[in-house]
């Protein structure tokens, strides 16, 4: 039997494990995975997985692009917009502070971009796990998730391929991505909709991973190709049907992600400074008092506003992405960052979320109302 075997076994046995655990205990499993890829080190055969794990990255990033279809970005509120304006302020600090630890400034941006990126596909996930996706303030976080992701889909653009031809190639395949769903994709959807779902799902995955890999022969990132492969699927008006059909295999390939990712990291970290930590908490805590504005400033109440900066505390896909990228360009510092960032984040992050309404009735007492004097007789 193949090797490849065994490792899937395995990996499959301890994800299966740890989400039981968590699942008991009431909580997202995404953390436990990261933890047990940590826990298991070298000890796993992460290359016998391949390519399950990048391929669970593409489909979470195709999913991320679903959620940008036109129809959701007509949807956004103007106080999302509001609050996302607030929360872009993390990128200029962010690039201050990898100047201020002696990156150049491609280095600088890279670090800004993993420190300003909230995870979508992990607080959407938190969201709906915890049945919050009608509270006021998870309209202002899921809109800002949705500015995050256009900014930092441009940030990869700029930064991911390999020059001004990387970039200009990358510019110009978009546009003609997006030319053939303005003028093609209608009618070659109402073609497609009688198709069974299995060949939809065949269809579905050739695309997504078809586009990322021209996107990497143009040398620009392959991250992008498949963002916008969902954002292609979602103005042609197949966002429904792709998600149903992609979920589960997607929710595979993304646990075997973080797990390898928690596998890698203790090699990653080898030679860890305090620079890394200092960076990677100041990363953490530079966002909340943003949010926290941006929520006042959209009119949320003392307790939702800070629900909203809880919320975007969880980093993940794209600071990954960004973590990849820093290394293959020689940017070890912001590697061990962004991948520190996720570590911490996504475990804090969901408790954070999950008892948001403890914390705030801890945290934010009202003082008790005077009384009024009582009318003599």
């Amino acid at each position: 039997m193949h090797p490849s075997v065994e490792a899937f076994t395995l990996a499959a046995g301890l994800l299966a494990l740890g989400a039981l655990i968590v699942h008991k205990a009431g909580l997202p499993p995404l953390p436990v995975y990261l933890l047990t890829g940590l826990w298991m080190g070298e000890r796993l055969p992460v290359e016998e997985l391949e390519p399950l794990p990048s391929l669970g990255l593409l489909l979470l990033l195709f999913s991320v692009g679903l959620e940008f279809g036109p129809d959701r970005l007509k949807g956004l509120s103007s106080k999302a917009i509001r609050a996302g304006l607030y929360d872009t302020l993390a990128l200029p600090l962010g690039f201050i502070l990898g100047l201020l630890a002696g990156l150049d400034l491609r280095g600088a941006a890279l670090l800004a971009g993993a420190i300003y990126i909230s995870s979508s596909a992990v607080i959407v996930k938190l969201i709906i796990d915890l049945r919050r996706a009608a509270n006021p303030e998870s309209e202002v976080v899921l809109g800002v998730l949705v500015l995050e992701d256009l900014v930092v889909a441009i940030l990869l653009a700029l930064l991911g391929g390999h020059g001004p031809v990387g970039f200009l190639g990358g510019m110009a395949l978009a546009l003609a991505y997006l030319l053939f769903a303005r003028f093609i994709g209608p009618k070659l959807v109402s073609r497609v909709g009688g198709l069974s779902h299995e060949l939809i799902l065949l269809l579905g995955a050739t695309f997504t991973t078809g586009t990322a890999l021209l996107f990497h022969a143009i040398g620009a990132s392959e991250g992008v190709g498949a963002f916008l492969a969902g954002v292609i699927a979602a103005a042609l008006g197949l966002r429904e049907r792709l998600e149903h059909l992609f979920g589960p295999v997607r929710d595979l390939g993304v646990a075997l992600f973080f797990l390898v990712v928690g596998a890698k990291a203790l090699s990653l970290f080898q030679g860890l400074t305090p620079a890394v930590l200092v960076l990677a908490f100041t990363g953490l805590l530079l966002k909340l008092p943003l949010n926290h504005a941006g929520g006042a400033r959209v009119g949320l109440s003392r307790k939702r506003r800070l629900y909203s900066a809880l919320y975007l505390v969880p980093r993940g896909e794209f600071n990954l992405v960004l973590g990849s990228l820093a290394l293959e360009q020689g940017y070890p510092l912001v590697a061990q960052v962004a991948v520190l960032l996720v570590l911490l984040s996504i475990p804090l992050g969901a408790l954070l979320i999950r008892f948001a309404p403890e914390l705030g009735s801890l945290l934010l007492r009202e003082a008790p109302r005077p009384r009024r004097p009582a009318r003599s007789s």
